[in-house]
């Protein structure tokens, strides 16, 4: 009597699957970072390292078209406020609408005005930044011993100061050499990205987002 064959059942490998899901996403990446640099902008992630509070004061910087430009934010807000009179809680509408219209141009910057009411009755107000055209110094100048970066560095105190960066898109470069020469001179750095031509904006009454270093 003959004896029943018994079938065995083989499982199948998963290995080829695994291979291809992995050559997958691997195109799929290559082909995002591919379509990303042809269309001529670096994506620049809308987060930043991990930050610390720091009660240095910020020297700020403001990078954009290949350029760095140094401004005094507190010195530009006040000069806007001593123009739009004294607020109070009766004419705070009122100066909120002159603050807002204030401008400043510096050699390198342009300031401009930003005031509101809040609902509770508290003035809000910035200034807002751009660097003049043609103006600041692009990624050979602030390594130039006569720079005006080199001798913002050499101005600055390292343990009172910080350098804080507002950058665009097409600036990650300067930014780069500039916050290297700030840290190879012993200063903390922050930074925030930037849209393209988007102006820096600073808080001058307590709200917004508190530049830290990195």
């Amino acid at each position: 009597m003959k004896r029943r064959r018994t079938e065995q059942f083989e499982q199948p490998s998963l290995v080829p699957m695994a291979d291809m899901v992995t050559n997958t996403v691997g195109i799929m990446l290559f082909i995002l970072i591919f379509v990303s640099l042809s269309a001529g902008g670096v994506v620049v992630a809308r987060h930043v390292p991990r930050e610390k509070h720091t009660e240095a004061r910020a020297v700020w910087i403001y990078c954009s078209g290949g350029r760095i430009a140094y401004f005094d934010a507190e010195g530009l807000g006040k000069q806007m406020a001593d123009r739009s009179g004294d607020p109070s809680a009766t004419n705070a509408g009122l100066w909120a609408m002159r603050y807002s219209n204030q401008r400043i141009q510096t050699d390198v910057v342009e300031a401009a005005g930003d005031a509101f009411l809040e609902s509770g009755g508290h003035l809000s107000k910035s200034v807002l930044i751009r660097r003049r055209s043609n103006r600041g110094e692009d990624e050979a100048a602030i390594k130039n011993p006569d720079s005006a970066f080199q001798k913002l560095l050499a101005e600055k105190s390292r343990s009172a100061n910080f350098f804080y960066f507002f950058v665009d898109p097409n600036s990650i470069h300067v930014f780069l050499a500039a916050r290297e020469q700030a840290t190879q001179a012993g200063f903390n750095a922050g930074w925030t990205p930037l849209d393209v031509d988007a102006p820096a904006r600073i808080s001058l009454s307590g709200g917004g987002r508190e530049a830290n270093i990195q």
